[in-house]
């Protein structure tokens, strides 16, 4: 176990204690670790509260402890995660994941006794509120829905639950989770108060570095590469109906047992000439949204979209679904299209790439991110959701 020496962050009585916790975070990038890293770096300088944050993998600093445990994605946690399940009937390897990082934290929270733990992954937080009940300790579960926990009734067990959109605050309300016991925030991203955009020549560039045609019009869609949820093979079908020459399809992601047969569609459709798929550090990614003249993302389910958030912030049009979650994000539904039917995508494809010309139309699209996603407006509310747990 990677540990640090007892710090005096741990020691100030005048402060909530949080322990901020996330089993992937150094070793996968998910919505959860991009999202636990940012709100980290977001509120552990606020004086009212005493931020740790645990972690499993990368490296430690003074607030920040690797706990030992056992990566979902490796050979040998698949391998004893089989062990584990026909022992304990606790199945997989996320599930032996967070088991590890779970034992692995009991020291800390014995010898320095959170307030509040706050935690995405409701595994973990299953085997804290099983300990809590066991041992009898006073902290409190501060839950951050973002998949969403479905039924809504698992909610019940947290001492307040972070919604990310209104129709999940909703759906809780409606199946009986009060509303004390509740936030809406949406997450927070780190996001600049003023655009700063490349001109066409720095776009140029920056493609040139990244190996992208640098006079084609370029598309990107951040997602797992695969067709049952991001729906990738939409997306290049769409596309392949524009007549030439038609616009560069980036697909940046994880890739899946679904990939091969969406990278062969992508060929096969639009030639490799005018198609891409690339898996990046989530740290590169930004150079991509920079590189880009507009975003899609096809997938007709979403627990929030952080990816929708992330290209706004960078001023680019985005092209998606016509349901709940993107109204919530854009508050209008200019790009929005109903992508259960074919041609909905390649219909509003020529106005987007119009729009990303438009200097006014960017800058708005980044104001709107900021305005309503920005660390520095959504801060305060995640203060005070804090507290409200401690207090309940």
């Amino acid at each position: 176990m990677k540990t640090n020496s007892r710090d005096s962050h741990f020691y100030n009585n005048q402060a909530i204690k949080v322990f901020l916790t996330c089993p992937g975070l150094g070793n996968i990038n998910r919505g959860f670790e991009s999202f636990t890293r940012e709100c980290f770096e977001a509120i552990s300088h606020d004086n009212s509260l005493d931020v740790t944050l645990f972690k499993g993998g990368g490296e430690s600093s003074k607030n920040e402890i690797i706990l030992w445990n056992l990566p979902r994605e490796k050979w040998t946690t698949i391998q004893i995660s089989r062990v584990v399940g026909k022992i304990t009937g606790i199945k997989g390897s996320y599930n032996t994941e967070q088991l590890s990082f779970f034992l692995s934290l009991l020291p800390y929270l014995n010898q320095y006794k959170p307030d509040v733990i706050f935690l995405s992954d409701e595994q973990l937080g299953i085997f804290l509120w099983h300990w809590r009940r066991l041992t009898k300790q006073s902290y409190k579960l501060l839950f951050s829905n973002g998949a969403p926990v479905f039924p809504v009734e698992r909610l019940s067990r947290w001492d307040r639950v972070q919604q990310l959109a209104p129709m999940h605050l909703e759906a809780a309300l409606n199946a009986g989770i009060p509303a004390y016991k509740q936030s809406l925030i949406p997450y927070g991203f780190q996001i600049e108060s003023q655009p700063k955009f490349l001109t066409v020549d720095e776009q140029k560039a920056l493609r040139q570095k990244l190996g992208l045609p640098e006079n084609q019009r370029l598309i990107i869609s951040v997602g797992v590469i695969n067709k049952s949820h991001k729906r990738m093979d939409y997306v290049i079908r769409e596309l392949a109906q524009l007549p030439e020459p038609r616009p560069f399809l980036l697909l940046l992601g994880q890739e899946d047992e679904e990939s091969t047969e969406v990278i062969q569609l992508g060929k096969t459709l639009l030639g490799a000439e005018n198609f891409q798929v690339r898996t990046v550090p989530y740290s590169a990614i930004a150079d991509y949204y920079q590189a880009a003249d507009a975003f899609v993302l096809a997938s007709v389910a979403e627990g929030f979209g952080r990816v929708f958030v992330e290209a706004l912030s960078y001023g680019l049009p985005c092209m998606a679904h016509d349901y709940e979650i993107s109204h919530f994000i854009f508050g209008n539904k200019e790009y929005l299209a109903d992508f259960t039917k074919a041609g909905s995508l390649t219909s509003l494809i020529p106005k987007a790439l119009a729009a990303s010309e438009v200097i006014s139309e960017r800058e708005s699209f980044h104001r709107l991110a900021y305005e309503n996603f920005s660390w520095e407006k959504l801060k305060p509310a995640y203060i005070d959701m804090i507290k409200k747990c401690v207090d309940k």
